[in-house]
């Protein structure tokens, strides 16, 4: 599959210079030219609204300032021959002759977790198109673009193979579900950046895991997106710590994996995801 790289990085420009000098909202600047000519490429093969995943408009416009000359200057060469060794280490068999895009944008300097825990880079899949939005004033960031476009490239390839070309006869929405796509993605990447280790999804201790793992089982076949939020992402309120659901579906992904060595990422996709747990430590008196 081709790759298309979009920088939205002359238009930060232009937005910063307009967000300092104009007097309309902020809002609807950044509407008019982060979003606005962009948009309708990024989610041209979504068959219903993602608005959702559009990227949030930033406040912070002194830091702005000094990311964008940080982002220009990025090699744009470095990152399309990482993105397409990684394409070739798991074929998307989608070849519908367009290429898939991948959009760059700056992040908020302002999102601790993202800058501190996640080395200031995020994606998200908007059915087969990919986002990436970065933060270069954090530590080592460059690295970090190519782990998490092979995550979200995972994403795109399973979601390809399980919808497309099965009809989603294979997936439920669960929960369990979304742990084990998760961990698919990443083992996918990591198997591919060993030297990268994501501060989302380590391991706990044992006693620790065996607490956590009970609050799980009773919501493993739950559909309800506030739930899966809660125990993907954690809740401090709930003593669910960040990213717990992360950590979990790597470990069982791993343990699945550890079972059949011979195994490829590409067999992996296949596999429902009910099959992989079942095939697993985790698994015990569990019932779905």
């Amino acid at each position: 599959m081709d790759i298309k790289i979009i920088t939205t990085f002359e238009n930060a420009e232009i937005f910063l210079s307009a967000a300092e000098h104009e007097t309309a909202d902020i809002q609807q600047l950044w509407q008019k030219y982060m979003i606005e000519p962009y948009w309708d490429d990024i989610a041209k093969w979504a068959p219903f609204d993602q608005s959702f995943k559009k990227p949030p408009c930033i406040n912070e416009l002194a830091a702005l300032k000094e990311q964008l000359p940080i982002l220009s200057k990025m090699s744009l060469e470095y990152l399309e021959n990482s993105f397409s060794g990684i394409v070739k280490a798991l074929p998307s068999g989608d070849d519908n002759g367009e290429p898939m895009s991948v959009t760059l944008y700056p992040a908020c300097d302002s999102d601790g977790y993202l800058k501190e825990r996640q080395n200031g880079v995020v994606g998200t899949v908007v059915f087969g198109n990919i986002i990436i939005r970065i933060n270069p004033l954090a530590n080592e960031f460059l690295k970090w673009i190519p782990f998490v476009f092979a995550h979200e490239y995972h994403h795109n390839v399973w979601g390809h193979n399980q919808f497309v070309l099965r009809g989603g006869k294979d997936c439920d929405g669960s929960f369990l579900e979304y742990m084990i796509t998760e961990g698919q993605a990443d083992l996918f990447a990591e198997n591919l950046f060993p030297d990268l280790i994501p501060q989302w999804n380590l391991p706990f201790n044992k006693d620790t895991e065996k607490i956590l793992w009970n609050r799980i089982k009773p919501i493993l076949a739950s559909a309800d997106s506030g739930i899966h939020t809660a125990y993907m992402f954690g809740d401090e309120a709930e003593d669910l710590p960040w990213c717990m659901g992360y950590s979990f579906g790597k470990m069982i992904v791993a343990d699945y994996m550890k079972k059949h060595s011979g195994l490829s990422f590409s067999d992996l996709i296949d596999i429902p995801a009910k099959h992989i747990f079942r095939e697993t430590k985790f698994y015990n008196d569990t019932v779905l």
